[in-house]
């Protein structure tokens, strides 16, 4: 039996996303420099065993003065994170290792089960369903559990009154999320999982509860409804799962921390930190610990002459939450780190991190291949003029409705303002299907496709036509020594994923693709 999973939502989570809710008028405040000294440990109440002194790098009223957003020149159609040289900071010759925190939208669950629940859903690795369809297939009524629906086979917990209600049987119109069971990947059919597999080898999550754990309700309803375009092979490529972090904290228990650009949060900067190209070590590497709050009379910073500049104690404040049950204002909560490495670094060079060995990778990377989907994307295509006026939070890209690519939009408008998801082009579905070994005669619902046998070049957005000599979607030669169904299960895992957790114990990093 599983423990049922639970969720809730961090307070670093509320106060961050109250401060970075703020319209573009704060933008116009700057503050001259914010740095806050630290010291780590790898538990809250450890002693201090370093005597190294660490400058935590933190957002002040909205503006990340050491750091700055650019085009990246690793990743030639997104972008980068670069250095900044300010009165404080001195990028070509650093007194202290520099800190990026890793932060953004926070969800906590109980357990990994729940955890590898949440992440295959931001993928969009999911089958829609309801109550009423499921129940024909299994014959069960199903009650709710946390953010699942689990089957409720009539037993009664020992010790309860005879005849008693325990839970009430969810409506047969609540929609479900089918998710393949993370522990039995190997149960499902071809790679494909359908309802006819059984709740042996799937979970069902509450669609509704999902969607506000990820936080993507009300102004962010339209990046759930991108997910489930998945369910029709549309966008299968986009997704929400490639700028996750996440770390176990005992005081609260599995945290997922999303610094997805689409959720457009100001202290997400870290996330955008690219890893460098194939055979160049990274400028940088991911730690994780506790950072500590050093005041002006403690020993290390008298000893290196060394004074916590103006206004850090509100930008700790803001920006920093302490361990759940801990009243220290100086400690924070377990996080995720990048750390310098160097002491000197150009302005004009990107600063890069290693993901880990386990992260899925479609290119190389330092000492990493890359690992090639059987169905490749079209490159994305930026307005030149976006990629130069862009400015952190608010980035152009298929994840933001207001500044699209030029082909292949996401995102529209309708009449009425609000924001839908755009078909994909037929030409990409198309290909994505024949990688998968489905039909290309009928669509998704089983009904005819009358654009299977065409050859028109037109795409679902109007105004975004295939020029001669634009890119053909062109799906890799069948490898016959590899079986359908480890083909389509590598297709779902081959989209990259950085779920980064830290185990203190084993002094390494574990990547969860």
């Amino acid at each position: 039996p599983l423990r049922p999973p639970a969720w809730h939502e961090s307070a670093a989570s509320k106060r961050r996303a109250a401060i970075s809710s703020c319209d573009g008028s704060t933008h116009r405040y700057r503050a001259s420099i914010m740095i806050v000294y630290v010291w780590l440990s790898p538990s809250a109440d450890s002693p201090r065993t370093s005597r190294t002194v660490y400058a935590l790098a933190l957002p002040h009223q909205g503006i990340w003065d050491e750091v700055v957003v650019r085009p990246s020149e690793v990743d030639t159609s997104g972008f980068g994170v670069y250095p900044r040289q300010t009165s404080r900071v001195d990028w070509a010759q650093l007194q202290q290792p520099l800190l990026l925190p890793y932060l953004g939208i926070e969800t906590v669950v109980e357990d990994a089960h729940s955890l590898k629940l949440i992440l295959s859903v931001l993928r969009g690795h999911f089958e829609r369903l309801t109550v009423a369809e499921l129940q024909a297939g299994t014959g069960h009524m199903y009650v709710r559990d946390g953010f699942c629906a689990i089957a409720d086979r009539g037993e009664r917990p020992r010790g309860a009154l005879r005849g008693s209600k325990f839970k009430e049987p969810l409506p047969p119109e609540t929609e479900l999320l089918q998710v393949i069971q993370p522990d039995a990947a190997n149960c499902s059919r071809q790679g494909l999982l359908t309802s006819e597999s059984g709740s042996t080898s799937a979970c069902y999550l509450l669609a509704a509860d999902v969607q506000e754990v990820l936080h993507m309700g009300g102004d962010r309803s339209h990046l759930f409804d991108l997910l489930k375009a998945h369910g029709k092979y549309h966008h299968n490529d986009r997704h929400f799962a490639t700028h996750v972090a996440h770390v176990w904290r005992k005081e609260e228990g599995y945290v997922l921390v999303n610094a997805h650009p689409a959720f457009a949060d100001i202290f997400s900067l870290t996330g955008i930190v690219n890893e460098p190209a194939g055979n160049v070590s990274p400028t940088m590497k991911m730690v994780l610990g506790y950072a500590h709050m050093l005041s002006d009379d403690d020993p290390l910073m008298v000893e290196q002459g060394l004074r916590q500049p103006e206004g850090a104690s509100s930008a700790w404040a803001d920006g920093v939450v302490p361990p759940v049950g801990n009243d220290s204002r100086s400690t924070s909560e377990r996080m995720v780190l990048y750390t310098t490495t160097r002491r000197s670094y150009a302005l004009d060079q990107e600063l890069t991190v290693d993901y880990g060995k386990c992260y899925c990778r479609d290119y190389s990377s330092w000492k990493h291949r890359a690992r090639q989907p059987i169905f490749k994307a079209p490159l994305e295509q930026l307005d030149p003029k976006m990629m130069v006026a862009a400015s952190w939070p608010q980035l152009p890209g298929w994840f933001n409705p207001n500044q699209q690519p030029i082909c292949r939009p996401a995102f529209r408008r309708g009449a009425d303002g609000a924001i839908c998801v755009c078909d994909d082009e037929v030409q990409v579905v198309r290909a994505r299907r024949k990688a998968l070994g489905l039909r290309l005669d009928v669509l998704e619902d089983g009904m005819p496709d009358a654009s299977a046998n065409s050859r028109t070049n037109e795409t679902s957005n109007p105004d975004c036509k295939h020029r001669d000599g634009a890119e053909k979607y062109e799906v890799p030669k069948r490898d016959t020594s590899v079986k359908a169904g480890a083909k389509k299960r590598q297709l779902a895992a081959s989209t990259p994923t950085l779920s980064a957790f830290f185990d203190s114990k084993k002094r390494r990093t574990i990547s969860a693709a």
